[in-house]
Order: structure tokens, then sequence, then C-alpha cells
């Protein structure tokens, strides 16, 4: 068993750094359209796995020999599993400019800079890098520049045609469902209205027994988080429905009881009116925000037996109304929702804001679910593969193009392969300083900025030092396109990266290099704390 131990200043600093390293170069080897291939070969006894994915090489890896290294390396490990988890791709790009960071400042403290004022001129570029990135942003429009950003995403380009169809037909708060099959081929699929997660309350409120489905049409909707425990609030909801000359009414609840569903099906089989009823499926804020939706689309009040509401204190203007209502075992859908659309152009103007201020990745994920609600129809992308193995391997990609896409809507696009990094550095490089060691901070960024661009040309058998020569002397926005081993125009090209995870790479990769190269002592206990999460 190990032994605790204390290492401190330079000799920690500098083990480190050597995992920080040994990990940052092995993601290099995958960074552009031409990476690499890393293969994993777990024991004699299996397959060898192939990875191209950053975030999932990391993974495979879970400690280095060395105990100091290994702090280094796990490190690396969680500052790109994070930007992984946050906004879906950049993880190779945050590990490439991190180290950048990391090796050049440690060369600068080795040869006696402090490294604080070092960290504050770092900072201080990195604010001035971050605002020349939202300045040359574009708005992501048009199948073709959205399919190139989930294309560059993920590599698979059918996928992203798709995509690219997807979010042109349907507009950026398209609601997308993936369902894997089997076949050789990708497809995809249009459906009208909202789609949302739950399922009918009892298999004896269906109407089409062939497809398992319960349709109604013209329902009156009601929505909120309700107990329908009694025989009699449910016959009270639906005489309110009765006499106001409805015939169908859809109720979205929590609970409904088996004496409620049998006042349900009795009034469907003698044909007084018709009913089904629902449960949601999410949970927390998402189902909070689910029902305030729902209220919206359809035009009624969201309600709650938390805020005093009852199903026996149920009235006419509780309603929604819709054209059209599908409900199965999985989902419902709401076709034509009679709300106030000047309401739920605002409502998504508040959520798109506050998804773009958010640093919560859970709520990130909860805000943009909520934005698909009012999406104007629901697409099926269909994953086709032989093998489960291989329909699962291309539903994470898809997952993590869509989140690409998503981010690339949300905050715009910017000129990929590094490009934009390349265009920041004359900003960059006149950030105002106070010392010679900030000074230097500021150049330890500019320098690092080069490294993305760096990486791709010398993955795809290039010279860098030409390409960067090349690119900076062509101007803002011109890069290396490996394809053609041509320095283009990038927009032009449809060679570009959301604005979001550009900026999320750089603030990443600096925050992990800071806090590397300020760490003074490092406690290596006996029984180091396990961890699911990386």
């Amino acid at each position: 068993m190990p032994k605790p131990d204390v290492v401190l200043g330079e000799k920690g600093r500098v083990g480190m750094l050597r995992g920080f390293e040994s990990m940052a170069r092995l993601l290099a080897l995958t960074l552009g359209p031409v990476g690499g291939k890393i293969v994993n070969a777990r024991d004699m006894t299996t397959n060898p796995e192939i990875l191209t994915d950053g975030a999932t090489i990391v993974r495979r890896i879970i400690q280095l020999p060395d105990r100091v290294e290994d702090v280094g390396a796990m490190m690396m490990r969680h500052l790109v599993w994070h930007m992984r988890e946050e906004v879906g791709d950049g993880s190779a790009t945050a590990a490439v400019l991190a180290l950048a960071v990391a090796r050049e400042m440690q060369r600068m403290i080795a040869a006696g800079a402090n490294a604080m004022m070092l960290k504050r001129g770092i900072e201080k570029a990195t604010e001035v890098a971050l605002k020349a990135l939202d300045e040359m942003a574009i708005p992501l429009e048009g199948e073709e520049r959205i399919a190139a950003v989930a294309t560059a995403a993920i590599g698979d380009a059918e996928i992203g045609r798709l995509l690219g169809e997807i979010y042109d037909v349907l507009g950026p708060v398209a609601s997308v469902v993936i369902e894997p099959y089997v076949s050789t081929t990708h497809d995809r699929v249009y459906h009208q209205g909202a789609r949302f997660r739950g399922s009918y309350v009892s298999p004896y409120l269906i109407t089409d027994q062939t497809r398992r489905v319960a349709v109604l049409e013209q329902p009156y909707v009601l929505v909120g988080d309700l107990n329908f425990e009694t025989a009699e609030s449910m016959q009270h909801a639906l005489e309110v429905v009765y006499r106001a000359g409805g015939k169908s009414v859809f109720i979205i609840c929590r609970i409904v009881s088996d004496k409620a569903i049998g006042v349900m099906v009795a009034n469907n089989e003698r044909g007084t009116i018709r009913s089904c009823a629902t449960n949601l499926k999410p949970v927390g804020d998402l189902r909070r925000g689910t029902i305030e939706n729902i209220a919206l689309l359809t035009g009624g009040r969201p309600l709650s037996d938390r805020t005093g509401h009852s199903p026996e204190g149920i009235t006419l203007e509780d309603f929604g109304r819709a054209d059209r209502v599908i409900s199965t075992a999985d989902y419902f859908m709401i076709i034509g929702g009679h709300g106030d659309k000047a309401a739920m152009n605002e409502r998504v103007k508040k959520l798109r804001q506050r998804a773009r201020e958010t640093h919560d990745k859970e709520e990130r994920e909860t805000l943009r679910e909520l934005i698909t609600h009012f999406s104007a129809g629901v697409a099926e992308l269909r994953i086709g593969a032989l093998t489960s193995q291989e329909r699962n391997a291309l539903r994470e990609l898809a997952e993590q193009a869509m989140k690409t896409v998503v981010a690339g809507m949300e905050s715009g696009i910017v000129p990929g392969g590094g490009a934009a990094y390349l265009a920041c550095i004359p900003a960059v490089e006149a950030t105002p300083v106070e010392d010679e060691d900030e000074a230097i901070g500021v150049r330890i960024l500019a320098r690092a900025l080069e490294e993305p661009m760096r990486c791709i040309a010398q993955n795809s058998g290039a010279y860098p030092p030409v390409v960067i020569a090349d690119a900076r002397r062509a101007g803002p926005g011109y890069g290396f396109d490996v394809r053609t081993q041509q320095i283009v125009d990038m927009i032009a090209e449809g060679i570009a990266d959301p604005t979001m995870i550009v900026k999320r790479a750089l603030q990443q990769a600096v925050s992990g290099a800071l806090m590397l190269l300020t760490t003074d002592a490092l406690v290596l206990h006996r029984k180091p704390q396990e961890s699911m999460s990386p």
C-alpha cells in the first residue's frame, strides 16, 4: 500500500505537468478532421477498442504509475470530461490549449517570473480573447452551414446532413428524437405538434388498439400537478367540459385512481364525452417548466395542489384547447394548441436568455428541453446500424452533434480549425498590463492561441510554422483546410465552430493550467477517495 506523502513546490508542479502533458499529447493526436485514432487494448480476450473522441479516451485512463504525475493526468481528465458534459464538443481543443499555457507558464516560472503575476496577465488576456470571439461571431443559419457544423463535431457526414435539414426545417427550437433501428442507412421523419415525455394512465383509454394509441380530436386540455383520487373529482372535470359543449377532454396530471379511470372508461364507452389522462415523466424543475409550457401552448392554466388548486375546484377557464392530441405508452403529442403566440414567443425569449447566462450544465439541459416544446414540429432521427453496439455508438454521436448545433444556434459560430483563436491574437497582444510579468502572461496566451491550428496542421502532415504564418498573413478568419492543404476563408468553406464551445474550451483550458501551475503543495493520501465522475 502506498505511503501518504506531501510534495512541495517545484517538484510537485513539474511532476503534475508531466502527467498533464501525457494526457494532452494523447488527445492532440485526435484533433482535426484527419486526426488519428487511439486503440485501447483492455486485455487479450476482447477485441481492441478504436477511439477518436477525446472525452471517451480520457475515461479509459484511470491511473498513471507515478502518483504525482497521476494527479496532473486526472486534472486533465476532469477538464476534458467537463467540456464534453457541458457543451458536447471541444474536448481535444481544450486539452491542447491547456497544455500550451501550462508548458509556457512553467518555463517562465523556472526562469524567475512571479507565478501570480503571470496568472493575472493570462486572465486579462483571456478576457480580451473572449470579447474578440463574441465580436467575430455570426448567426448559424442555413441547411449547409448547420450540416457543416454537425459534421465537423462528429465526423459523420450523413448524420450531419440530416441534422442540417432538420434544424433548417424546424428552426432553432427543434424537438429531435433519436430512434435507433436495424438498417444500413439513416433517415428522418417529421411529425406535427409538440412532443412530451409521458404515458396514458391506463390501456383501457386507448382509442386505436392496432397502434396502441389514444387520439382525441378538438379536446379541452387540463394540465397540473393534481391527484384525481375519487370518482367525483373526475366526474366534475368531465361535467365542466360537457356543459360547455365539449366532446373530448385530455388531462395531464400526477395520479388518477382506479375509480377515476372507471368514470373515464364508462363515459368513453357510452360516447357521452371522450377522455384520456396521462402522466408526465420529467421531475423537478423540468416537470414544473413543462406544465407551464403546456398551459401556454393550449391557453390553459398551470394547476398545482401546492398552490391551493384541487380537482373539485376546476372551472372552464382552467382548460386550454388543441386541435388534436395523441398519447402513447412513451409520450404524448399536442397538435395545434390554441395558446397566445405572443406569450409563447416571450417565454422562449426568456428561456433562451437564461440558457445563455447559466454555467450550470444540468440547468442548461433543462432549459434547452423546455425550449424545444415550442418547436414547429417533432423530428425523428432514425439511426441505422446492424448491431446494437453500432447503434448505441451512433446514437451517442448524434446526441453530441445535436448539442453542438444547439450551442451554435444559441451563440453563433466563428471560423473553425483554430482560425478564430488565431484572429484573436492581435487583440490579445494589445492587452494593457501593469508590469513585465503580466506582459509575459499575455504573450503566453497569445502563443497558446496558435496551438490548435498547429496540431491540426501537424496531424495532416503539413509543416505547422508555415501554416500559421500563411494563415496570419491571409487575414482574420483564414485557416488551414486539411482536405485541400490550402489556406482558405473558413466560414466561406463551411468550416466553423460554435462560439460557445470555442469560448468554453479557452476558459476551461486557462482555468486548468492556472490551477496546475499555482499549486504549491500536493497531498498524497494512502487511500485516495474514489469517484465515478472523471
